[in-house]
């Protein structure tokens, strides 16, 4: 169903807005097109998923295998005019309008040259995979080599009590709809979307979350959604003074996909998560204690749990409904994710300096914010309409939010 809805969205938006995916900065010289496409070819043993292409009709799209795949037509060579093959802002922002062609599996390698070194970005239609797919797929393209293990068949889903009757709908309406109250006002939704996507990026060392984290008990992922929180606060603080209202309303995106799906690298397997952001909190430890409460992995889950149920049992407009509200601006304006990356990723024996993700840029929402995990570092990319004012300055106001919270949980101040 995930799909067959991510399509639907498509049609009626620009299509390279719903592309995801990663982008590796390296030093040196940039390798050769062929040298490249060997390598792939030869880790594309391993992920029989990206053969498939899209086919049968828009009401029933389907995958099926490529007859006349070749992986170098999926693999392009982009030369950055004018700018530095090491500024991830510019990598970032040049790649987000690269089509991809619908007569081959919707996925593509771009090898990017320019001054400073060079860069490398898988990218991969959001029907074609959802976050974690795109995710674990960097892994195996540009991470060590992958230990080739057995297929297993299909999982039993686990016993989730059925549910009939009024209670029924109403677990599908709580899972699927957002409040029915429309979001705090927020600056970014004072003016028209001009569909131009500009990105800019922040990298901090991990260990100083971890430092945070440790003082507080919260994940990494925690302390992000409340660095996120701050650099919202701080970015438009108007938004925040002399009113009554607290919280920002975002989605966060999870993981829904069986770990046992003979293909489990194809197709959208991703569900969301409402939350909110307490933005109208002024003491950073606060808010990160308030999202502590309400993001636990025990509730992420429960989400995932149900929401794998729900997708399989619900019909196609409940589906269509849901994530047409989900998305709404005037409910839920942006949405964030914390994109996991468990290797070190790098090519032909040399590390990539840094790994950004690449977020989808969802239809009407003004700002989409992703973080990764590298070599030590924490990469975060703010990707934003070129029409929302000054965001130019989001990296900045992160930094600052992130001193923040070290700062205080330096000072021993007290949530």
């Amino acid at each position: 169903m995930q799909d067959r809805l991510i399509l639907e969205l498509a049609r009626v938006s620009a299509d390279t807005s719903l592309h995801l995916g990663a982008v590796l900065t390296f030093d040196g010289p940039p390798p050769g097109a062929d040298r490249l496409a060997a390598h792939l070819e030869a880790r594309l043993a391993g992920l029989p998923e990206l053969t498939f292409r899209l086919a049968g009709t828009a009401r029933r799209p389907r995958w099926e295998p490529d007859p006349c795949f070749d992986v170098r037509r999926q693999l392009h060579v982009y030369d950055l005019p004018d700018g530095r093959a090491d500024d991830p802002d510019r990598v970032l922002t040049a790649m987000l309008g690269q089509p991809l062609r619908r007569d081959r599996p919707l996925w593509g390698v771009w090898l990017v040259r320019g001054a400073g070194g060079y860069a490398l970005c898988y990218r991969a239609h959001h029907a074609f995979q959802d976050g974690l797919a795109a995710a674990e797929t960097c892994e195996r393209l540009f991470g060590p080599p992958p230990v080739v293990r057995p297929r297993r068949k299909g999982e039993v889903l686990p016993a989730v009590p059925e549910q009939r009757g009024r209670s029924r709908r109403s677990a599908v309406w709580r899972d699927l709809l957002p409040p029915v109250r429309r979001t705090a006002r927020w600056s970014p939704l004072d003016r028209p979307l001009s569909g131009e996507r500009v990105v800019t990026t922040a990298d901090v060392e991990l260990a100083r979350l971890h430092t945070i984290g440790r003082a507080t008990g919260a994940s990494v992922n925690q302390v992000c959604l409340a660095a996120v929180t701050a650099t919202l606060r701080a970015w438009h603080p108007a938004d925040w003074s002399g009113t009554a209202v607290r919280d920002l309303r975002a989605t966060l995106a999870i993981n829904v996909r069986s770990a046992h799906e003979p293909y489990r690298l194809l197709g959208n397997r991703g569900g969301i998560a409402n939350i909110a952001l307490p933005c109208g909190e002024p003491v950073p430890l606060r808010a990160l204690a308030e999202l502590r409460e309400q993001v636990t992995f025990a509730r992420l889950a429960d989400l995932g749990r149900r929401h794998r149920v729900l997708y399989q049992k619900m019909p196609y407009w409940c589906g269509h409904l849901g994530l047409g509200r989900s998305i709404d601006p005037r409910y839920t304006p942006l949405t964030v994710a914390d994109v996991r990356m468990r290797k070190p990723l790098g090519f032909a024996g040399q590390p990539a300096r840094t790994l950004h993700p690449l977020p989808v840029s969802v239809p009407g929402q003004p700002l989409f914010i992703a973080w990764s995990t590298h070599r030590g570092r924490l990469h975060t990319t703010f990707l934003a309409d070129a029409a929302v004012r000054d965001h130019r300055e989001l990296s900045g106001r992160w930094y600052e939010a992130v001193d923040a919270l070290e700062s205080a949980v330096r000072a021993g101040c007290a949530p």
